[in-house]
């Protein structure tokens, strides 16, 4: 009877073994897999490459593309001005930002986009990316520029940009477009699309070894739900109702936990589309002059 219950107990363990295995493999390539940059290059104002520098000595491509000093739309005040910095979502790279960044480019704002690690031509991670790691090269480039900022990013980065605004004195606003809700429980609607049908079956155990990997945190690091209390800065969240990857709703509960924000939900917004919407361009501006008289 006892050699029965040890040889049940090791077969049970064996096969969570094989599980959990399988979730973290699944994990990591779905870390790195795929990539989609885009070629997109700034095609404004006056542009500098840079490379900033990261933790674990990694650096970050990045370009600082300055107003033209005859643009008569120049708000920047010869530096004094908060920048624009731009993040992009999983998968992609600062070429994905373009379009947003020639909104406030045009208007005269010196705007800073960047690829994070393990995306465009920026150093690699081993085992990949996290929300957490995307917070750290976000805060590395506001680090690095020294000076106020505000914080511009999607999907991932939109989550990130909250993160880094709850704990940079720098950051004088943000614009957080589709951002996730709550790490890493946001997790499956990253991951349904590659997992299709065995999502219920392999999601807690992803789930289970993130909190693993998170566990050294604090939950104020990697979920932006849990950060909302720490954000004292004008938040302007952008979330379209047609978005399939996470749930409008979701940011209705985020703005409700955030001071000073406003919640824009485009009938017609995709996860993808808000920059090519027609009303993008007056919301963002109208949020910035509201926002930034204090520099004027």
């Amino acid at each position: 009877m006892l050699e029965l219950l040890l040889q049940s107990i090791l077969v049970t363990a064996l096969i969570i073994f094989i599980y959990l295995s399988g979730c973290l493999v699944i994990m990591l390539v779905l870390a790195k897999f795929p990539r989609d940059p885009m070629p997109d290059t700034p095609d404004w104002g006056i542009k500098e490459e840079h490379w900033i520098p990261t933790v674990n000595n990694k650096k970050l491509e990045c370009w600082v593309v300055r107003p033209n000093e005859n643009n008569n739309n120049r708000t920047d005040l010869n530096g004094k001005f908060p920048a624009v910095i731009l993040l992009h979502g999983w998968g992609r790279n600062r070429g994905r930002m373009v379009t947003r960044a020639r909104i406030y480019g045009e208007k005269g704002y010196t705007t800073i986009l960047f690829s994070a690690r393990d995306h465009g031509q920026s150093d690699k991670e081993l085992i990949g990316m996290s929300i957490i790691r995307f917070t750290q090269d976000l805060k590395a480039c506001i680090d690095w520029w020294g000076k106020p900022v505000v914080l511009c990013g999607h999907s991932i980065g939109g989550g990130a940009a909250l993160l880094a605004g709850a704990q940079s004195s720098h950051v004088k606003a943000i614009i957080a477009e589709s951002p996730p809700y709550a790490f890493p429980f946001s997790l499956k609607y990253v991951y349904q699309p590659a997992l299709k049908m065995l999502t219920p079956i392999l999601m807690p155990g992803i789930t289970f070894i993130t909190l693993r990997l998170f566990r050294r945190f604090k939950q104020g690091e990697y979920s932006p739900l849990a950060s909302t209390t720490e954000i004292n800065v004008p938040t302007l969240i952008i979330h379209g109702k047609q978005d399939i990857i996470f749930p409008y709703e979701y940011s209705q509960k985020l703005n409700s936990r955030i001071k000073n924000s406003t919640l824009w939900t485009p009938e017609d917004g995709t996860h993808y589309n808000h920059e090519f919407l027609p009303e993008y361009r007056d919301h963002v501006l109208k949020f910035l002059n509201q926002n930034l008289e204090e520099f004027i």
